[in-house]
């Protein structure tokens, strides 16, 4: 943890030197904030950060940030409130980010909250991209109220909603002088003997005497561009809860026609899908373009609304031997904009009649929806969608949160990890990362993936796809391949996919001497801190079981091997298909499979578990 600054003895309320002091005193009182909460407010914060989870949830929100998030309480309110989405909790207290982090990882909705170190007045977040935002007991403690309202603003989409809880001076005749005497007496006190630093808890109630009242805050609001703004008094008037709207005065929330484009150029397409949360590498114009190479024909779709881009996808069809018949796929799509869910009803119905129309059994889609997400699995078994037998892409991923330095994810990992780490590199494991790969590690990395593939028993494609993929996709600047040596020697490759702000670790391969080196420890932590520094934010490791606690399952290993570099556990809604020819569908899922695991069994391959190749 990040040793903290000396508090001055003057608490500061305003100025350069707020930010400074209110961090450091955060670090200082990490440890014991929580129980003092409790103690403060009998319980009752805990409830109030229930009441801000509600007021921004709603099944269209898929992106929630808590900013100022402390320990951590509010993201796991909003988690528990938004099955279906991302929580983002941000705080600039290291002191208090190492709390939230452990405190995370003992709740199964912890694995869809990332963690970032930043500052509420200059969020770390991509304008118009965050579907809410809530947020307790922050505002006092910033240098600025209208940035961090700004801020707020920025971040939101048209139609989102940002709720603050904050203390509020007390106007009660009657509760007034209990409280100010009970928050200025007895608060410092117990503070002081339960924290160690009297100081953090004279700066409480001093920041609340100078904070603007509730109708003051609620203009400020209005003044940075939220719309709608109300609040209520909670807490016998102690404290209030700010609501307000993102929507452009006069405007309201998007509901005009969704309007459909096609024949966009390789610029427009990869501009327009970034600006769609979840956008994915394998919706991008490389890998489309890649596939095209492979044989699929290729069409691009996307739709917008007031201008602005809610949805799109990436149509890949193949053609079968059948003249005139093929199959259909959309790869880790279609991409839908959460603040847009009535959008799906129409994308979904696009695609169904693109099938029908274009003469296929069925068409896939496998979009990136954490699984639970009622709305979207309603919408496509209301649109004829059923989820598939066939899963194309893994169920299931593991995802490393890439906020913080060098020593943050390392503190993150597991201790053995971290040491594997060091021994790699001690024993003369060198790591490099290239996109002109030349020759010699094309053939290096077909050779030890089909060491790896034979080592582990699982089936791999033919050593051409692979080099084809990386002479494509490489140039293109979709994919990284990232190289572990030892006295020249290649021990070990990892290809990493990087689009917008994420990173996929695609395809890895080990060689027997880089299992005793433990080479790929060492790999993986270097591919993390090159996509890190690259500006993304999570490192999807690309594989995990569907059910974590199966042990059975044949991924369980690979679970256990990526867990250590801290990464968490995220389940997908998975592939669902829409069906244009019943018995034909049916004998695609009986007869061929078999077919193709006797024509493996005769090439002499594995017929076990297979690694699952994007499409």
């Amino acid at each position: 943890m990040t040793t903290p600054l000396n508090l001055p003895a003057a608490r500061v309320h305003a100025g350069d030197g707020k930010a400074a002091y209110v961090r450091a005193m955060f670090d200082r009182i990490a440890g014991r904030y929580d129980i003092m909460n409790r103690l403060m407010t009998g319980g009752y914060d805990t409830v109030v950060r229930d009441v801000a989870a509600r007021a921004v949830g709603d099944a269209g929100v898929r992106v929630a940030l808590d900013v100022g998030c402390g320990t951590g309480d509010l993201a796991l309110a909003l988690a528990r409130r938004l099955p279906g989405a991302t929580v983002v909790g941000i705080d600039f207290s290291a002191g208090m980010l190492d709390v939230a982090c452990r405190k995370r990882r003992r709740v199964p909705e912890g694995a869809r909250v990332a963690l970032v170190r930043a500052d509420a007045m200059a969020l770390p977040v991509s304008g118009s991209s965050a579907d809410a935002i809530a947020s307790a007991w922050v505002l006092r403690n910033v240098a600025d109220i209208g940035t961090a309202f700004r801020e707020a603003h920025r971040v939101l989409r048209i139609g989102a909603r940002a709720a603050f809880v904050e203390l509020t001076p007390v106007t009660s005749r009657v509760i007034g002088p209990v409280f100010r005497r009970y928050f200025h007496g007895i608060v410092p006190w117990v503070g002081a003997r339960m924290s160690g630093h009297a100081g953090a808890y004279r700066y409480l109630p001093e920041s609340v005497d100078q904070f603007p009242d509730a109708s003051s805050l609620a203009s400020m609001m209005s003044n940075s561009g939220f719309r709608d703004v109300g609040y209520r008094l909670l807490g016998l008037g102690t404290l209030a809860l700010h609501v307000g709207t993102v929507r452009p005065a006069g405007v309201a929330v998007p509901t005009g026609r969704l309007l459909r484009r096609r024949r966009l150029t390789e610029a427009d397409w990869d501009e327009l899908i970034r600006r769609i949360p979840g956008a994915h590498a394998l919706q991008s114009w490389a890998w489309g373009e890649f596939r095209r190479a492979s044989g699929w024909e290729v069409e691009r779709v996307a739709w917008e609304r007031d201008g602005d881009p809610v949805a799109a996808a990436t149509i890949l069809r193949r053609r079968l031997p059948i003249p005139g018949v093929g199959v259909a796929y959309v790869p880790k799509g279609p991409i839908i904009d959460p603040a847009c869910p009535d959008a799906w009803a129409e994308v979904l119905a696009y695609l169904g009649e693109f099938a029908r129309s274009r003469r296929c059994l069925f068409i896939k889609v496998d979009p990136d929806v954490v699984h639970g997400d009622a709305a979207v699995t309603s919408a496509l078994a209301e649109a004829g969608y059923a989820r598939s037998r066939h899963q194309v892409q893994y169920p299931a991923t593991m995802v490393v949160d890439l906020d913080g330095d060098d020593a943050t994810l390392q503190g993150r990992m597991r201790s053995t990890w971290r040491r594997y780490v060091r021994k790699a590199e001690r024993e003369g494991v060198t790591v490099e990362a290239t996109m002109d790969p030349s020759e010699a590690v094309l053939q290096a990395f077909v050779h030890l993936y089909r060491e790896t593939a034979t080592r582990d028993g699982f089936a791999i494609r033919d050593g051409d796809y692979y080099r084809d993929a990386l002479r494509r996709l490489c140039p293109a600047g979709l994919a990284t391949v990232h190289l572990a040596r030892r006295d020249g020697e290649i021990l070990a490759v990892a290809v990493v996919l990087r689009f917008g702000n994420r990173a996929w670790y695609l395809w890895g391969a080990t060689s027997q001497a880089g299992l005793a080196t433990h080479a790929m420890y060492r790999l993986q932590w270097e591919a993390m801190r090159v996509a890190r520094d690259a500006g993304c934010g999570a490192y999807d490791m690309w594989g995990a079981p569907e059910d974590p606690g199966d042990e059975t399952d044949a991924l369980k290993g690979v679970a256990w091997f990526k867990s250590g570099f801290a990464a968490r556990h995220v389940r997908w809604i998975g592939a669902w298909d829409y069906v244009t020819w019943s018995p034909a569908y049916r004998l695609w899922l009986e007869v061929l499979p078999r077919a193709f695991a006797i024509m493996r069994r005769l090439r002499g391959e594995s017929t076990s578990h297979s690694v699952l190749t994007p499409g």
